[in-house]
């Protein structure tokens, strides 16, 4: 997939909205200075092995030091929480409009080469960027399912976990709080040589699985369907009411010359820092893209049926991974009985089905969508972005694996 594409989005898809942490180098207290001494080329502490212990968290609410971008990771309240099923949604709430609610156990990343650059000067490529200021070439092994210490930057029960502190340039000049410096990272597939930011036992064994098969992320949560009860002898009365979900899948990707909501109103790119204090670089990954009814478009319906009726087992409990999506045609859901998926999402105020006998959805012309599989994991790989909602030029660095 060679082209770039972009991630973005308001209050829930398209682009809403980890990595891990330095050591004690800031220090608790807000008057105190934990920028790089000028001259001083800064250091970027992690390990070259996982380990099984987690490193020392990098900075806490506290840490304030003028001149520096505090780097952070989240998959936001939504990821943490979970999506609850409402009816009649708040306006602009991402809710799954088949009746589902979606709750995340494990969200596992790895990110590599967080950045600063000068900021772009093409406005025809949204992905370039000006010459290098400051590279953490490090990886960073994150579950961002879990809550972090500080706050999270689309506020509410959002929480972030710390990664490291950009202290200087990687010359040994300050940052100059007078620009606004491009920000850009990768997801990479996972390794060994990464730094654990908060992985516990369980983690590392399904990040070793990830590390074997080469994978980027690792989506596992459930689905307990509370919608409108099933008529009896239909095909969604044979759907299991709640579903364990696993989605491994490799898509490595540069998120690069990202949006920042923190800039104001323009939300223009870069991450720009005060003579004053900390300023904040939130790597926010949204979780709804994984359900997203189309691609190429921002902020469409949320849908578990294509899923649901994938998923082994019936009755109260089923389990399903991306392989039992395969070959699934997206624009002809079937379930295993290869019947068709019926749309259900009248059932929520605000959805207006194509065709409520057979739900369909949209590749939007993207090339490389061979199945239900693809499609899930092509439209999760444009789930990173800035500062929660912060727009970032995606740009595929390697095939898809699974």
């Amino acid at each position: 997939m060679p082209i770039t594409t972009l991630a973005a989005r308001t209050h829930s898809a398209w682009a809403r909205p980890v990595l891990t942490l330095i050591t004690a180098l800031a220090l608790a207290g807000a008057g105190c200075s934990d920028a790089t001494p000028a001259g001083v080329a800064p250091t970027y502490p992690g390990t070259d092995t996982l380990g099984a212990t987690p490193v020392q968290s990098a900075f806490t609410m506290a840490t304030n030091a003028p001149r520096t971008v505090q780097v952070s990771i989240s998959s936001e309240g939504f990821g943490q929480q979970g999506f609850a099923y409402a009816a009649m949604p708040p306006d602009g709430e991402p809710v799954f409009v088949d009746g589902w609610e979606v709750r995340f156990t494990r969200i596992l990343v790895t990110v590599k080469n967080v950045r600063l650059n000068g900021p772009g000067t093409t406005p025809s490529d949204p992905a370039a960027v000006g010459g290098a200021v400051a590279l953490n070439p490090r990886a960073y092994a994150v579950n961002v399912q879990k809550a972090g210490p500080v706050t999270g930057a689309g506020g509410g029960e959002e929480t972030a976990i710390p990664l490291f502190v950009f202290t200087a340039a990687d010359s040994g000049a300050a940052l100059d709080p007078t620009v606004r410096y491009a920000f850009s990272y990768d997801a990479v597939a996972a390794t060994m040589a990464a730094t654990n930011v908060n992985l516990d036992a369980g983690d590392l064994t399904a990040y070793q699985t990830m590390v074997t098969r080469g994978w980027t992320q690792l989506i596992e949560g459930t689905a307990t369907y509370r919608g409108t009860a099933p008529t009896p002898g239909s095909a969604f009365a044979d759907y299991p009411t709640a579903v364990r979900f696993s989605f491994g899948f490799g898509a490595p990707s540069t998120y690069a010359n990202c949006n920042n909501p923190d800039n104001g109103a323009d939300g223009a790119p870069g991450v720009q820092p005060s003579a004053n204090g900390r300023a904040r670089a939130q790597i926010t990954f949204h979780m709804d893209h994984a359900f997203w009814e189309s691609l190429g478009r921002e902020d469409p319906p949320l849908h578990f049926d294509p899923i649901a009726a994938r998923a082994m087992g019936s009755g109260a409990m089923g389990v399903v991974t991306l392989d039992d999506l395969m070959g699934v045609v997206p624009t002809n859901l079937r379930d295993r009985m290869s019947r068709a998926v019926a749309d259900r999402g009248g059932q929520t105020m605000g959805y207006t089905a194509r065709n409520a006998m057979a739900l369909s959805l949209d590749p939007g012309g993207t090339a490389g969508i061979n199945d239900l599989r693809d499609f899930v994991a092509f439209s999760a790989r444009a789930s990173g972005h800035l500062n929660a909602d912060g727009l970032c030029a995606v740009r595929p660095s390697g095939a898809l694996r699974f």
